[in-house]
């Protein structure tokens, strides 16, 4: 596959899946059931690959899996999917990978002693600017519904850059990560759901029922991780993250084609502050990427810079 092609796969489908998920929770599916079919049907499609290396998975990765759980499994999707009940799906992109930049520089530095990059630091501002006039467009309309969607966005795009910077400082790859989440994720929401969840999946309209387990369990659980690894494998991570700055600009528009929501002029100043931001922070400057290519004794932990800290957030 084109490194290209792989790198516009996870764009579209990051930029698709808000859409897909508020149009959802708004219409025949509740967010626990969203969350159902995201890992139940994830946990599903990794199992043979699981079933495959598991002998070649470390004792000590299988449980930091645990953590990992606990920061981008269900309770960050919960947090995402609640919050498009109540807020535009333009404001889930925008707020989920759209600022994870800045969360991953923020915890970098206060939790792991990462000296952030300039340009980290410079792209985190902007989207902390882009953050702020989201949240003066739905203050100054009175929402507090939308603002209260505003925050669960941002507490999972938080939980998300907690994720990235485990990955990362523990070296467990995206793909074997993402199987691991998928994995424990449903078997703790699956029995949940089977013995407390509210009426059954069966009411939903079989159409409907498989779009959104196209959506939840295969595309952004599955398709999307494969697709960036192999960009980044191809292109380089610098290139293939740049792309995550399209993201919040697509889902906008997307958002207006499909579901009819128009942004004031102040949401769309806001998605291309946030959009600017990420491209900021993913052209990593030479120096960091230099860095991060020396063995691993050579860099000084106190001195680590964070380097791109959008490579590895979008899933």
């Amino acid at each position: 596959m084109n490194g290209y092609f792989a790198a516009a796969l996870a764009v579209l489908v990051w930029s698709t899946y808000p859409v897909a998920t508020r149009a959802a929770v708004t219409g025949s599916f509740s967010p626990e059931e969203l969350v159902v079919l995201r890992f139940g049907v994830g946990a599903l499609l990794f199992l043979p690959y699981l079933v495959v290396s598991w002998r070649k998975i470390a004792g000590a990765t299988w449980l930091r899996g645990g953590a990992l759980t606990v920061s981008h499994g269900a309770g960050m999707a919960a947090l995402a999917i609640a919050g498009m009940q109540l807020a535009p799906a333009n404001h889930a992109a925008a707020l989920g990978p759209g600022v994870s930049p800045a969360w991953v520089a923020l915890f970098g530095f206060l939790l792991f002693a990462q000296r952030p990059s300039g340009r980290a630091v410079a792209g985190a501002l902007f989207c902390v600017v882009g953050v702020l006039l989201l949240a003066f467009a739905s203050a100054s309309e009175k929402t507090l519904s939308v603002l209260a969607g505003d925050a669960m966005f941002l507490c999972a795009s938080a939980l998300a850059a907690l994720y990235v910077l485990q990955v990362r400082r523990w070296g467990i790859g995206a793909a074997q990560g993402a199987a691991i989440v998928s994995l424990y994720s449903a078997l703790i929401v699956v029995p949940y759901y089977l013995v407390y969840g509210g009426p059954s999946l069966s009411r939903v309209a079989p159409a409907e029922l498989a779009w959104q387990v196209m959506w939840q369990g295969v595309l952004i659980g599955c398709v999307a991780v494969i697709a960036l690894n192999h960009a980044i494998s191809k292109l380089g991570a610098e290139r293939s993250s740049a792309l995550v700055a399209l993201v919040p600009v697509l889902t906008a528009l997307f958002a207006l084609l499909f579901l009819d929501e128009v942004p004031s002029a102040v949401e769309t100043a806001a998605f291309i502050v946030i959009s600017a931001g990420v491209s900021i922070a993913a052209a990593c400057d030479r120096r960091s990427t230099t860095a991060a290519a020396r063995p691993l004794e050579a860099q000084p932990r106190s001195a680590r810079r964070v380097g791109c800290p959008v490579r590895d957030s979008a899933s």
